[in-house]
């Protein structure tokens, strides 16, 4: 049976069973096929395509399922913490932080604020509010570079040596031992100056102890005050040594016959080694009176041994400052508060062997003692020079912290009522109020 329609005029098909016959071409002729041979004589050709050699396909259209999170996985994901809602250290790797050490120091750590601003800036013109800035050493002539009295024999006894201000004794028994002033120890002090006890020579129960003191007027300001005081030392006795350092406040206004401790350590330092030492006073509570600072080397029994002190300081605040280091010049009027050479003497004979000869020295701390370093060397002016044959200063008819009158003995040949005055070649008298 033909038809001559249209295939638009068809009805429509329903559902394919696979049966159906359909034409097709074939050779040339016209031939009847059922839709399962068309599927089956298509699937004779081998189809192994993956989406991935598909062109339009994503790349994710050729991954493994595995390679993708699951639906709860998902929604999970929508839900948690992003970062970008969290600070940046949460994303940061852990190098990027400070240890947990590191933050127990920063916990204890000076603050910048906490600092007055030129600690910071290292700007001096922030220097304000400063602790006293006159007072960064209180210690007068620390530096060991003023010198009036030559070298003295080390004893058990207190005593003033060459270094102006420094009083030096020993512990134990004295056979030998020099006080001396060193001008070229750059390696310890930047002064190159120090206080040098030089061979010394000790029995028994051996020390070398410095002494320096701070009278009241000065003293007063470090009231109730944190302190800090420092210095430089050497020694080449053979052994590390205890350094013992005790500063004591005196009882009675600049009177030291009785005092008090304030604060004491020991340190120790090395043989044949440069050093620093330091002790740090949490409150000088009253020390009005005056204050008093003991550096006690506790070097036992030793022979023609060497010890240094330098660069002494004594600060106001609860850190140790470098070292203030002042023009000689300013350090030497500061000393003559203390201790001052007497020279350019002018005296009237009133026997053929004594003089009455006129102090000047203004502004010392009080009426000094006086001491004569050498014979006096005189001349009348007009015939003779006359000499004393060993130095002596007798009686002291008055004097004040300005001025005085004394005795000056053992000339020979004088003519009574003749003024004489001091040539220079002469020794000097030298005016002490030292503490």
């Amino acid at each position: 049976m033909t038809t001559t329609k249209k295939i638009s005029e068809l009805p429509d098909a329903g559902d394919l069973l696979g049966d159906e016959q359909i034409p097709v071409v074939q050779d040339g002729a016209t031939r009847k096929t059922t839709v399962d041979d068309i599927r089956a004589g298509l699937s004779e050709d081998d189809h192994n395509h993956t989406l991935a050699d598909i062109t339009d396909a994503g790349t994710a259209a050729g991954a493994d399922i595995e390679d993708f999170a699951t639906a709860a996985q998902g929604a999970k994901a929508d839900t948690a913490v992003q970062p970008e809602d969290l600070g940046t250290a949460a994303a940061a790797d852990t190098g990027d932080f400070a240890t947990a050490e590191q933050g127990e120091k920063a916990d204890t750590a000076v603050q910048p604020e906490d600092l007055d601003d030129v600690a910071t800036s290292g700007d001096y013109a922030d220097l304000i509010n400063t602790p006293y800035p006159g007072l960064a050493n209180a210690i007068i002539n620390g530096g060991c570079l003023v010198s009036h009295r030559g070298n003295k024999s080390l004893s058990t006894s207190w005593q003033y040596g060459p270094v102006d201000l420094l009083a030096v004794k020993a512990e134990g028994s004295v056979s030998a031992g020099t006080i001396k002033q060193v001008t070229s120890a750059f390696s310890l002090t930047a002064t190159g100056a120090a206080c040098f006890v030089e061979n010394a020579t000790l029995t028994g129960s051996g020390a070398i102890l410095f002494r320096r003191r701070i009278e009241a007027k000065d003293a007063a300001l470090f009231y109730n005050q944190p302190a800090y005081f420092s210095a430089r030392t050497y020694h080449d006795s053979g052994a590390t040594r205890d350094y013992i350092i005790t500063v004591r406040k005196a009882t009675a206004l600049d009177d030291f016959s009785s005092t008090t401790s304030i604060e004491t350590d020991t340190v120790q330092v090395a043989n044949d080694t440069n050093a620093s030492i330091a002790l740090a006073i949490p409150d000088m509570g009253d020390c009005r009176n005056g204050i008093e600072i003991e550096v006690k080397i506790d070097c036992g029994a030793v022979t023609t041994k060497d010890f240094f002190m330098a660069e002494q300081q004594l600060s106001i605040g609860v850190i140790q400052q470098s070292f203030e280091i002042r023009p000689v010049a300013l350090e030497t009027a500061m000393v003559h508060r203390y201790l001052r050479p007497v020279t350019g003497l002018v005296a009237v004979a009133n026997s053929a062997s004594n003089m009455q000869v006129v102090l000047n020295h203004p502004d010392m701390r009080i009426a000094p003692t006086y001491e004569v370093t050498a014979a006096l060397d005189f001349t009348d002016g007009y015939t003779a020079d006359f000499s004393q044959s060993g130095p002596h200063i007798g009686t002291i008819h008055e004097n004040t912290k300005d001025s005085g009158r004394a005795d000056i003995a053992l000339f020979s040949g004088l003519t009574s009522g003749r003024f004489h005055i001091q040539r220079g070649t002469s020794g000097i008298i030298l005016a002490s109020a030292e503490l």
